[in-house]
């Protein structure tokens, strides 16, 4: 795994945008370069100029489309099954409630898209929920996405065999928050290496949102119930959890990680075996035998 320390780190987005091959799209900022390294810097009108179109390059306003239309959340990759769950729990749960909520859908393929979100909003007040279409081989299309939203949560897997990172930097760069539900640890571990750039801008980044967390919620529900009815603390829990049977089957995107993971180097496979490759330790206990844990900020 890259060091995001090491000086020699370029993170993804940067490395994709701030390249050779992306500023020679850009005509004017080219001629206008060429101009100042012919007088060498000594012409303050050609350097001006130079400025008025590095202004445009860093941000964005030469080349995009955004139309200036920001929503709260953006949904990336609707057209899968992962997709079609989360329109059925927003029909279902999220846009019942009277909190108001602008949101938007996205993908490679708007076609795709649309038949998702035709088939599930149907009828609905939310039949017209916009699209948006970006892809992470078109840089362009990503800081179009990421400038259209508050928050991204992002849909599209298998993550470790994407580009996902690309959309996370673009997300840090324009200070949008970013979600996740990959669950893939050497995904996860990848995205650990924007970590410092996602700190210093303030961006939230959650990888692997919610991933497992059934047993944790269970609970912490529970113990808040017994909490607020009879006024005692939970000392402790065991928990059971059963799968869906021989009935339950994968998703096609399910299948494709599982095979994805099969392929992995044997330290990144060791580093799955390690429960503690993302953080974490083994809290202490008290002399009642309780653990004692104290969480602190950070990733």
């Amino acid at each position: 795994m890259t060091d995001a320390a090491d000086t020699m780190f370029v993170p993804p987005f940067q490395k994709k945008y701030f390249s050779q091959d992306m500023m020679s799209k850009y005509e004017p900022l080219m001629d206008a370069m060429v101009k100042v390294e012919e007088t060498e810097a000594s012409d303050a009108a050609a350097f001006k100029e130079f400025e008025a179109h590095w202004d445009k390059f860093m941000d964005f306003s030469w080349c995009s489309q955004w139309d200036g239309k920001k929503y709260d959340i953006v949904f990336y990759g609707m057209s899968g099954y992962s997709g079609y769950l989360m329109m059925e729990y927003l029909k279902k749960v999220v846009l019942k409630k009277k909190d108001t909520l602008t949101f938007a859908f996205a993908g490679r393929s708007v076609a795709k898209v649309a038949e998702m979100r035709d088939r599930e909003f149907a009828g609905t007040e939310w039949q017209e929920t916009p699209i948006l279409t970006a892809s992470f081989d078109d840089v362009v299309s990503i800081i179009d996405l990421v400038k259209s939203a508050h928050v991204i949560v992002n849909c599209a897997g298998p993550y470790m065999l994407t580009e996902g990172e690309v959309l996370i930097d673009a997300c840090i760069w324009c200070k949008t928050d970013y979600v996740d539900i990959s669950q893939e640890v050497p995904w996860t571990l990848r995205v650990k290496e924007l970590h410092k750039y996602a700190v210093d801008a303030g961006v939230m980044v959650v990888p692997s949102c919610a991933g497992n967390a059934y047993s944790d919620l269970g609970v912490y529900l529970l113990a808040k119930k017994i909490r607020d009815d009879f006024g005692e603390a939970t000392r402790s829990a065991v928990c059971y959890c059963s799968g869906g049977g021989t009935a339950a089957g994968a998703s096609g995107g399910t299948l494709r990680t599982r095979a994805a993971m099969g392929n992995i180097d044997r330290d990144t496979s060791a580093l799955m075996a390690d429960p503690y490759s993302l953080g974490g330790y083994i809290p202490e206990y008290d002399r009642n035998g309780i653990k004692v844990v104290d969480i602190q900020l950070g990733t």
